[in-house]
């Protein structure tokens, strides 16, 4: 396993970071500023276009011309080498003469690669996910999200509907699972509970991370009959199927009664404070008087300065209506579905530990 930097030195990292990009933006003018800002967008189109077409996937066997990845993938030659070039400059690929090859920076986005992103590229990037972020003017005049007033449904029953995009926000969702996992095993301790309930857990890959750290736990996933066959599979794999119970159902309705730890992780911040409340209540309502309860979730810091929480924030506002919280904000939720928070351990990625137990 990679040993990962203490907390502090990681967020001091980050603190000079931001300090250097805040220099750079305060040395150009502030129209170029601007300008660049906005760009963004193209630099992120120019990133889901090379995972969608497979152009990381055809340089896997090493440098190639833009012309013979273009005669494997079936695109424009022209076109796919002034994509190349462009991705080249964003330091995604390195470019000798006429020939590209994948940089460190590039690799994630192979489907295939260990640290693959390419999922929550794919995500981000669909026109399904970014016809939603074009009406976030509507979404703060209105304070509602706007994801029904693209698609006709709500989020969830979009992903209901849609086979194809569900497919890609899941593997999305399992990836940046994965991605945090080091992070959280570095900073939390799961070896003192007997049965680990992992409330909305997806396909399961958070579940199997944390029984891979507790081999004497047994863990319960509670999610949608929808997704429980391929979250069998994904613990088949991982080796912990057999200490595994799945069970099917809506946390909005009840959760399994007989866990040690109830896990949420990204699942508070989909819900406005009234149905986090209702979520939380019913939490407290069914777990046992001795259980704790563990919110995977971003804390948003004080002051101005930026933090990937903030734009998450954005997110939740457009897609379901959610929000993130500060700690105080957390606690002050925790409270009234009589639960005391008890400690945030931060981690060096953007998840906090948001850990409560019953208040007495």
């Amino acid at each position: 396993m990679t040993r990962l930097p203490p907390v502090r030195v990681a967020r001091a990292a980050t603190t000079v970071r931001t300090a250097v990009q805040g220099l750079t933006r305060r040395m150009v003018p502030a129209p170029v500023g601007v300008l660049e800002l906005v760009s963004g967008l193209i630099e992120a189109n120019t990133v889901y276009a090379v995972a969608k077409l497979g152009v990381a996937d055809a340089l896997a066997r090493g440098p190639r011309t833009a012309a013979d990845v273009a005669a494997e993938l079936g695109t424009h030659p022209d076109a796919t080498y002034r994509l190349m070039r462009a991705a080249a400059s964003y330091g995604l690929l390195h470019q000798d003469g006429d020939r590209f090859d994948l940089t460190a920076l590039g690799r994630p986005l192979q489907s295939d690669a260990p640290d693959s992103m390419r999922a929550v590229v794919l995500m981000i990037g669909d026109p399904r996910y970014q016809s939603v972020w074009a009406r976030l003017p509507e979404s703060v005049t209105t304070g509602t999200a706007q994801a029904e007033a693209v698609h006709g449904v709500s989020m969830w029953e979009l992903l209901d509907r849609d086979a194809d995009y569900a497919a890609t926000f899941n593997e999305a969702m399992t990836r940046l699972t994965a991605l945090d996992w080091p992070t959280v095993a570095a900073a939390y301790d799961f070896t003192p509970f007997r049965r680990i309930v992992d409330v909305g857990g997806g396909h399961g890959r958070l579940l199997a991370s944390m029984l891979g750290v507790a081999p004497a736990a047994e863990g319960v996933l509670f999610e949608q009959e929808s997704l429980l066959p391929d979250a069998e599979e994904l613990l088949r794999e991982a080796g912990v199927l057999s200490r595994c119970r799945l069970v099917g159902g809506s946390f909005h309705d009840r959760v399994p009664d007989d866990g040690d730890l109830y896990v949420m992780r990204r699942v508070v911040h989909d819900l406005d404070d009234e149905q986090a409340l209702a979520l939380l209540t019913t939490v407290r309502r069914d777990m046992p008087a001795s259980a704790t309860v563990l919110l995977l979730e971003s804390i948003v810091p004080p002051g101005s300065g930026p933090d990937f929480a903030k734009t998450l924030d954005l997110d939740m506002l457009l897609f379901a209506g959610g929000r993130e919280r500060t700690e105080q904000e957390y606690a002050a939720l925790l409270g009234r579905a009589g639960l005391e928070m008890t400690r945030v351990v931060p981690t060096i990625s953007t998840i906090s530990l948001v850990e409560a137990r019953p208040a007495a």
